[in-house]
């Protein structure tokens, strides 16, 4: 029985996928409801709170979970993932403290006042979030794929669901209706994760400095690629919200996340290859033929996203069609070297990785507030295309890795 349940849970390559793309379309449908009665203004104060939690996240947890991952290949020992488990449990404690510091800083900048309901909830949220994020990789580690969509898509559900329960209740603003759904969902989840975690592992949940150090030190290579590549997707809404009106990074983050609909794709080949330790990139179609798909792509899903934009929330969300345009190339560039990355890591080419991201981080921490500072939206998406160019180019011979 045991044995049959085990083969239930952890198989299901194309229900992950299927399911993947059922979360990311509930998600948008959820993000383009909560967008429009948010407004312009208080969407891009949203994008504010949750990418700089994010964030912080990314660069406390994101490497050691993927170095995590990657010891499954030869056996994970429970002391270690009860070490992990202690160990984002502590940094949920952090990232608010870390979040109401950036949230200050935004008051200070542009002279605008918080009630306290919204910081409480912002805390609340952080926590939270930053605890589903390190438990959700901790899930894949039990290789649980078909387990992990469902899990992904019933979080979506729970959120629209206590959402429009606030709101029928009519005791919370839109704003704060947001950010206490999405911290009841995470809490659900990560009570899934760790009755599956349990189930599969047992681990004693004791903190050892001696294993922490350990997997720090064996994962700073992997710490750099994974917060380069996912502060590199993300940082740019900070430095736009710290430098750009509210309403110019709520337009910006909208289109994104419409267009966010495709990265389901990479995203879930991606955690389906480190899964199951197998490339799946084989580029065999001519140049002419890839530069004419790439470009299907683009208008199609450009185009599509921008009349969602128009139709459905106005003419003030709108950005120009040939910058939506430019979103949609630079996430399928960032797909695609993301997956390439995954190659790299999978073939433990890690010094070479590690040259790179630190390159990527220089240029994504230093070079792109200054291309947004000048050129505002468009020095955004023009450092990050030249960032993933020089990434892919160096990570060229991992096509079919």
């Amino acid at each position: 029985m045991k044995s049959n349940l085990r083969t239930l849970l952890f198989s299901g390559d194309r229900q992950f996928v299927f399911m993947r793309s059922l979360s990311m379309i509930a998600a948008l449908t959820f993000a383009l409801l909560y967008s429009k009665q948010l407004g312009v203004e208080r969407r891009g104060l949203l994008t504010f709170v949750m990418t700089t939690n994010l964030v912080f996240s990314i660069f406390l947890i994101s490497g050691i979970s993927l170095h995590l991952r990657n010891l499954t290949k030869t056996g994970l020992k429970e002391n270690i993932l009860g070490t992990y488990l202690a160990a984002i449990i502590t940094f949920s404690f952090v990232t608010p403290i870390l979040n109401v510091c950036m949230l200050n800083l935004y008051r200070f900048l542009f002279d605008v006042k918080f009630p306290n309901n919204l910081l409480y909830v912002s805390i609340v949220y952080c926590f939270f979030s930053t605890l589903s994020y390190g438990m959700h990789d901790a899930l894949l580690l039990i290789k649980s794929i078909k387990i992990a969509s469902i899990i992904d898509f019933g979080v979506v559900l729970i959120q629209i669901a206590v959402y429009f329960t606030l709101l029928y209740v009519g005791e919370t603003s839109y704003f704060v209706s947001v950010l206490i759904s999405m911290a009841v969902s995470y809490l659900v989840m990560v009570s899934a994760v760790l009755l599956l975690l349990i189930y599969a592992y047992n681990p004693r949940l004791n903190f050892s400095f001696t294993t922490f150090k350990k997997l720090v030190l064996d994962s700073s290579t992997l710490t750099l690629l994974n917060m380069a590549s996912q502060l590199l997707e993300r940082i740019d809404k900070v430095f736009l919200g710290l430098q750009t009106s509210a309403s110019e990074l709520g337009r910006f983050s909208t289109s994104q996340s419409i267009i966010g609909i495709y990265k389901f794709l990479p995203d879930s080949i991606g955690k389906l290859s480190l899964a199951r330790n197998k490339s799946y990139i084989n580029l065999r179609i001519s140049r002419l033929k890839l530069v004419l798909a790439t470009g299907l792509v683009v208008s199609s899903i450009g185009g599509l996203a921008f009349l969602v934009v128009r139709f459905f929330l106005g003419s003030p969300w709108e950005l120009p069609l040939l910058m939506v345009f430019t979103i949609v190339f630079v996430e399928i560039i960032r797909g695609f070297y993301g997956l390439l990355s995954i190659n790299a890591v999978r073939s433990d080419a890690y010094q070479r990785l590690k040259t790179i991201t630190i390159f990527q981080l220089v240029c994504g921490l230093f070079i792109q507030p200054v291309a947004i500072h000048f050129f505002g939206l468009w020095g955004s998406l023009g450092s990050s295309l030249v960032v993933l160019f020089v990434g892919i180019f160096a990570l060229r011979e991992y096509v079919g890795e």
